[in-house]
């Protein structure tokens, strides 16, 4: 009897161990199978922001048609979690107006002229000082630099994020009905200038006199007298109100690289999950560099159209205007404490350039 009870009680003891090792060797099995299911889950598949993307360009320039694509195409490829929405023609805050917006870390994003930047890194003014760069493959070739990187970091510690600096449509040129061939035929002459102070004291050193105002106002200023012309791209005199019909001359000083950056709030930027972060920086390279071409290879085909609406370029005294634009560098140091050997070191990156692509 002892025997029997003694058998029971062992089979009973053996019963147990076993449940308890079943029960311990599921443990990690559920475990396992919930940490699958977290990461299966990706948290970028919950975030969602809408961005409002600002500039003042018109439907016939580039500018405005590369923001298009790029507002298009990041909300597409980003499935809608990053949804763009683009606001051209000055209908919401452009210029330093939009610099600002993205300071204070508004959902922004913006498309302007980089010596905006100055008053937050002064070394970004110089980079697209006068008569550095005479093609886009010499901008690029600076552009990609350490130096543009370092003010890019310098910019992001004020909040400003720069997504891509491709977004060019050709060379700015002096655009009225005179024949103008040195400075000095520009004395008394009133241009339009945008807002940015580096532009209208390059056109001041261009031997002109600059009145700041946007394009939208421009036409109207040149039709009443106000002023005699401005200076701008093949684009921008091809474009919307078409300003070839009030000025037919050009005079080829291609005295700055009509190029914009793309920008947003550097804090904005860093909330972005990465897998939607790397695609925002993607799509900001392949527009401004589809911009970049497409604007260059639509540049024989505007100066054909114009040339058939009385349109008439000319060569300048390249050296005369190099020269009178000289000042513009050391302004740019005084105002806005710029480093003082920078433009050395631009002109010899470029003239490094030249030599090897010659």
């Amino acid at each position: 009897m002892k025997k029997a009870l003694a058998l029971i009680l062992a089979l009973v003891m053996m019963l147990s161990l076993c449940a308890c090792g079943g029960s311990a060797s599921s443990a990690p099995a559920s475990e396992a199978a919930s940490e699958a299911a977290s990461e299966a889950t990706d948290p970028a598949d919950d975030y969602y922001l809408e961005i409002k993307f600002s500039n003042v360009f018109q439907p016939t320039e580039w500018n405005y048609k590369a923001s298009e694509k790029l507002a298009e195409m990041i909300t597409e490829r980003t499935e809608g979690h990053i949804s763009v929405t683009y606001y051209g023609q000055n209908e919401l805050d452009c210029y330093g107006d939009s610099v600002t917006q993205a300071v204070n870390g508004a959902n922004w994003m913006g498309l302007e002229e980089p010596s905006l930047f100055a008053d937050y890194c002064g070394d970004a003014a110089l980079l697209i000082g006068p008569m550095l760069y005479s093609s886009d493959e010499e901008y690029n070739y600076v552009m990609d630099s350490d130096i543009v990187a370092d003010v890019k970091a310098r910019l992001a510690e004020e909040n400003i994020h720069i997504l891509d600096t491709h977004y060019s449509f050709g060379f700015r040129s002096v655009v009225t009905n005179r024949d103008v061939y040195t400075p000095e035929d520009l004395n008394g002459v009133k241009l339009r200038a945008t807002s940015s102070a580096m532009f209208s004291k390059t056109v001041e050193c261009l031997g002109a006199i600059p009145t700041p105002m946007s394009f939208t106002e421009c036409l109207s200023a040149i039709s009443s007298g106000v002023v005699e012309g401005f200076e701008g791209s093949t684009s921008t005199l091809a474009g919307a109100g078409a300003p070839y019909e009030l000025v037919k001359k050009v005079a080829l000083t291609n005295h700055l690289i009509a190029t914009r950056w793309l920008f947003m709030p550097e804090d904005l930027y860093q909330s972005i999950p990465e897998k939607w972060r790397n695609i925002i920086d993607e799509c900001a390279v392949e527009c401004g560099m589809w911009e970049q071409q497409m604007c260059a290879e639509d540049e024989a085909v505007q100066k054909e159209k114009l040339a058939a609406e009385g349109v008439t370029w000319n060569e300048v005294d390249l050296d005369a205007f190099t020269e009178a634009c000289a000042p513009v560098y050391d302004w740019i140091v005084e105002e806005y404490g710029a480093d003082p050997t920078l433009k050395d070191k631009l002109v010899a990156m470029v003239q490094e350039f030249r030599a090897n692509n010659a």
